[in-house]
């Protein structure tokens, strides 16, 4: 009699149970995934924090959070984890019931790119393991990896040539839309420039400092359509770390910078075109569009680019042509612009032990090392 009672006692038990579970287990379970830096450069750590909150009396003896992220991100931690096209973890949790749990994964983002994470798939089961539950949470994070800098030791003479040329013209005047900082007030500084808030604070005239404008500036023109028959990943991660450093050292230097490509989005399939300017700012929309370019994707004729540009020619622009590919056309266009006395620069990067033959003067090499 005793082991019927404890029988019929156990069937209740698990009926009433799995009768909670099934109706409970989600309600007030809050699963986030965040990334601490959405925009990084590739080759820095960054950190992916998982959060569970288990806002109810009922606990959760085991709770799996599946999620993926694009392989190129390097976990510190690969347990419970297998990578093919993308990278899918699933981290096993025990949540006791009014509990909340944050897990930080380090990572590495070792690859430049504009990334989503989308959905986390989460599973739980009832006490005793026999029922399985499953569930969803939207997560719609982007992250934008900039290209990797590198060494323009090779660029240094042509460097300090234009901003030479930039240091002595006489038409620089203040961009307004481009703060840069706030220093004690001169003698020949205009009253309207004042910092009026500023001064109280420090108890003496301080004003605002802007970037420069000018009729000079660099535009770089980037090709992605190497001398190679056949497409080299590699290769054309350089050329656009290349030139995102190129941008970085002159907008560093208050160069007005504008960067022109024959590179399409990946998203919006559009070509990649950024105007003239200077400042932070500037600099992360350029390493944004050059984090958004699709590789595999059909690139447009750079022929096309270097016509546009060259249109009508600014004899006080500075122009850098970045390009693997040598063919006639490309050559033929660079040494009309030269005879036309524009300030022109053509780099190609190779590899390292690959010689450039052409007749055509003054190109750069710039000796890659994989």
């Amino acid at each position: 009699m005793i082991l019927l009672v404890i029988f019929i006692c156990t069937l209740v038990f698990l009926w009433v149970q799995g009768f909670l579970f099934r109706k409970y287990w989600n309600r007030n379970l809050n699963v986030s995934i965040s990334i601490k830096n959405t925009e990084c450069t590739a080759g820095e750590e960054n950190i992916l924090t998982e959060v569970i909150t288990n806002n109810k009396w009922l606990p959760l003896p085991m709770l799996h959070v599946k999620f993926n992220t694009p392989k190129s991100f390097r976990f510190e931690n690969e347990e419970n984890s297998t990578v093919t096209d993308l990278y899918y973890r699933d981290d096993i949790f025990a949540v006791m019931g009014h509990q909340s749990i944050t897990r930080h994964l380090k990572f590495t983002c070792e690859n430049r790119g504009c990334f989503y994470l989308h959905d986390t798939d989460i599973t739980s089961t009832d006490l005793f393991m026999r029922l399985t539950f499953t569930d969803r949470r939207s997560n719609n994070i982007v992250i934008h990896v900039y290209p990797k800098k590198i060494n323009l030791d090779f660029f240094e003479i042509p460097f300090e040539t234009i901003t030479g040329s930039f240091a002595t013209q006489k038409n620089l005047i203040e961009d307004p839309f481009e703060f840069r900082g706030i220093r004690e007030y001169q003698p020949f500084d205009g009253m309207h420039s004042i910092n009026w808030k500023s001064s109280a604070k420090n108890d003496m005239l301080q004003v605002n400092t802007y970037f420069m404008t000018s009729s000079q500036e660099v535009r770089i023109l980037l090709n992605l359509d190497t001398h190679l028959y056949s497409r080299d990943d590699k290769l054309l991660e350089k050329l656009i770390s290349l030139a995102s450093s190129l941008a970085e050292k002159f907008i560093s230097a208050g160069i007005p910078t504008a960067l022109d490509s024959n590179a399409v989005d990946r998203f919006t399939h559009e070509r990649l075109n950024r105007s003239s300017g200077s400042g932070i700012n500037h600099m992360v929309s350029i390493d944004t569009a050059l984090s958004r370019i699709d590789t595999c994707g059909e690139h447009k004729e750079f022929i096309d680019v270097l016509e546009e540009n060259f249109k009508i020619l600014n004899k006080n622009a500075f122009y850098i042509i970045i390009s693997n590919n040598r063919q006639k056309n490309i050559l033929d266009h660079y040494e009309k612009i030269r005879k036309a006395a524009v300030n022109c620069y053509f780099i190609v990067p190779e590899l390292k032990q690959f010689d450039i033959e052409s007749s055509v003067s003054g190109l750069i090499k710039w000796d890659i090392e994989y």
